[in-house]
């Protein structure tokens, strides 16, 4: 994705903090993820893992929430594997509409890139799909889970998948009266080719984030809520 692109996305969430819609609000993230992929090729499987680090931003006015994130890292074969490290690096940019304090519809798209001594890989992938969410006990602590199709999944010099799922789940805390929160995610995402091309992958991720939010309350931002 361009430069300007990347830049252009943070700069379009603190734009729309300046429009007057109810319930606003604003978050930052720190990102922490272990990444894994692994892909299986004519009955061999390769495996690499690794870790990377990032940011994100979310805005949120009543019913809508709309995020954007940056990771960037690197995978090194898993055991004793010979494939090449590759350096990893994602862009993402999301879309949600809550049906229900417990429901949501969700849109996004991630463009994924990976570069090793063995060349240059790029994927684009557009998910559609719904999350539900539940406290556990206490508004403080909440559950989330999500199931999305992915209709678009691009491989840049490579067959595209035939068909491609993801999952989510995750817990997230918010300490009352603090304005910070942390959250743990789990995802995976399964893509299968046509049985021509005997082949499929899978990328996982484990992510930590730690976050702060501010609410916009009498016109004026405030940390917390």
């Amino acid at each position: 994705m361009s430069g300007h692109l990347r830049l252009a996305l943070p700069l379009a969430c603190l734009a729309l903090t300046g429009l007057q819609l109810p319930g606003q609000a604003i978050a930052a993230r720190a990102v922490m993820a272990v990444p894994k992929n692994s892909m299986r090729l004519g009955g061999v499987t390769e495996r690499v893992d690794g870790v990377w680090a990032g940011a994100a931003l979310g805005f949120d006015a009543g019913r809508f929430l709309f995020a954007a994130s940056g990771t960037r890292g690197q995978l090194t074969a898993s055991g004793t594997g010979t494939v090449p490290k590759r350096d990893v690096g994602e862009i993402s940019v999301s879309g949600r509409y809550a049906v229900r304090p417990w429901l949501s519809l969700d849109l996004g798209y991630v463009a994924r890139a990976f570069s090793s001594a063995a060349g240059y890989q790029r994927w684009d992938i557009v998910s559609v799909g719904a999350s539900g969410s539940r406290d556990l006990g206490t508004p403080a602590v909440r559950a989330v889970v999500a199931l999305a199709w992915l209709p678009v999944a691009r491989i840049s010099g490579q067959p595209d998948p035939s068909f491609a799922l993801r999952s989510d789940v995750g817990l997230s805390v918010a300490p009352h009266g603090s304005p910070l929160s942390f959250t743990l995610g789990y995802r995976v995402e399964r893509f299968h080719f046509s049985q021509s091309a005997v082949r499929s992958e899978q990328f996982e991720t484990l992510t930590l984030s730690i976050g702060v939010r501010a609410q916009r309350v009498d016109g004026r931002w405030r940390l917390g809520g």
